[in-house]
């Protein structure tokens, strides 16, 4: 009796379990099943993984009660109190994009570095650096404190992500109130005519002085020496208005916009325009079929730039590398020789970070067809675009004008010590000037510095504290 229910319930499970896999089959073949694809994942990308993380959980528990400057009362900016700024290492990804690299809490320089912007009742903001940011693990070890600017590693590669958070008097976090009113916002960066706190300033050289030998035939001979002590830079003798360091500034760096649609979002590292922010009327689905920077949104609160510096290039102090270079050898000699390479200079000077406001309706106004006639580049969708980086004047040379105004700005120190450039990759010399000088900045020898900065991977499978995810 009990073995015929049994096998009477076990034919029943079956021909249920049958039932059910013929109807979800059915479902499937007459189209029943309908996947959402427009729930994409990578549209719900958050922020990746950084050092700004704990940073910005301390300043969003932070009141400030003190009397500020409130200059933007009606706007986006109003009752600003604090901004963090970070600094982050990465590499090119081709077009427009940026790849954060691995970041190595012993490497022989730091990967990220911070800066904690404090509005006061000033005219200037106050600038601290965070300098348990800027020294090294090696500077650690001998306790030493990291300077108080941002340490830049310069070369056409390299990447420099720079991302600026906004706080208000209670620790709220304003970026999207910013991109929401982007339409009258525009963040410019040059090399500053002043320092953090308003005083005028020499851009300064860390090259030093070149001390070369040269024989009765002017012949150059090894046995040279170097006096580290930074000099004034001749390319920015003379000028010293915001407007003429900001004409220089292309010869020292060069700003990429990088703003997302929303604060939360970042790139995938494959497409140029994925989640980038674009001018309207342009929408999410235009990215495939947009053309960066032109059809982007320019707002300044992600980007990157790139330090490949084309400036007093083997000026009269520094016109022959002194150092003997011995392991790439001449090879009808088999001796070493002299390092010849060109030189670029090293700058140490204040970033610009200036926030401006317009009028509504006046923010793009560089118009397609004469732009370009006037440049040799791609078409692109935008009637109408925005002006550059370092140049909220350009519109004014189409005829318009964007009637920008200074909010407020604030000067960050900074100081690119070396430059990949200065090396030849296929033969790495001790006494190349990238790693003398990365040497100098930290105190290591050349060899002590090559050493330290080799297996430092920008990123692949493993290795670092990964932060591979970060693009821009």
């Amino acid at each position: 009796m009990n073995t015929g229910i049994n096998k009477t319930i076990k034919h029943g499970a079956l021909a249920l379990l049958l039932g059910l896999s013929v109807s979800s089959c059915d479902k499937f073949v007459f189209g029943d099943i309908h996947p959402n694809y427009d729930d994409n994942p990578l549209l719900k990308k958050s922020i990746p993984q950084s050092g700004a993380d704990k940073y910005i959980d301390s300043l969003k528990k932070i009141r400030v009660t003190d009397n500020l400057a409130n200059p933007d009362p009606d706007g986006a900016f109003k009752d600003w109190a604090t901004c963090l700024v970070m600094f982050k290492e990465g590499h090119s990804h081709g077009d427009g994009m940026m790849h954060g690299n691995f970041v190595y809490p012993k490497a022989p320089w730091k990967q990220e570095e911070f800066v904690i912007i404090h509005n006061n009742a000033g005219s200037y903001p106050t600038v601290e650096v965070q300098r348990q940011s800027t020294v090294t693990y090696l500077e650690e070890q001998e306790n030493k404190k990291g300077p108080n600017y941002i340490r830049i590693i310069g070369g056409r590669l390299k990447r420099w992500g720079l991302c600026l958070y906004f706080f208000d008097k209670n620790g709220r976090l304003m970026n999207d109130d910013i991109l929401n009113q982007s339409d009258q916002y525009q963040i410019f960066f040059t090399v500053s005519e002043v320092d953090d706190k308003g005083a005028p300033y020499e851009v300064m050289d860390s090259r030093g002085t070149w001390q070369t030998k040269y024989d009765q035939y002017g012949q150059w001979q090894p046995g040279g020496t170097i006096d580290p002590k930074p000099v004034p830079s001749p390319f920015f003798a003379g000028k010293n208005t915001w407007k003429e360091r900001a004409d220089a500034t292309p010869k020292i760096f060069e700003y990429t916009y990088r703003d997302t649609w929303i604060h939360d979002a970042m790139g995938d590292g494959a497409r140029e325009l994925f989640n980038q922010r674009l001018l309207p009327p342009l929408t999410r689905k235009d990215a495939d079929w947009a053309v960066a920077p032109y059809d982007q949104d320019r707002v300044g609160l992600k980007g990157h730039f790139n330090f490949d510096i084309d400036a007093d290039e083997n000026d009269a102090l520094h016109r022959d590398w002194p150092l003997e270079i011995t392991r790439r050898t001449d090879p009808t000699t088999g001796k070493g020789g002299r390092y010849t390479r060109p030189s670029f200079v090293l700058p140490k000077f204040y970033l610009s970070v200036r926030v401006m406001k317009c009028p509504k309706g006046k923010k793009a106004l560089i118009p397609k067809d004469p732009y370009l006639a006037r440049h040799s580049t791609y078409v692109f969708l935008s009637k109408f675009i925005c002006s550059d980086w370092f140049n909220p004047d350009e519109p004014k040379e189409y005829g318009a004008d964007s009637q920008w105004k200074d909010v407020f700005r604030f000067n960050i120190p900074i100081k690119v010590f070396c430059s990949s450039f200065d090396t030849d990759p296929t033969a790495i010399d001790p006494n190349d000037p990238y790693y003398y000088y990365l040497g100098q900045e930290i105190g290591l020898s050349s060899e002590d510095a090559l050493e330290a900065s080799q297996n430092v991977q920008t990123h692949g499978t493993g290795g670092g504290s990964g932060y591979g995810n970060w693009f821009l």
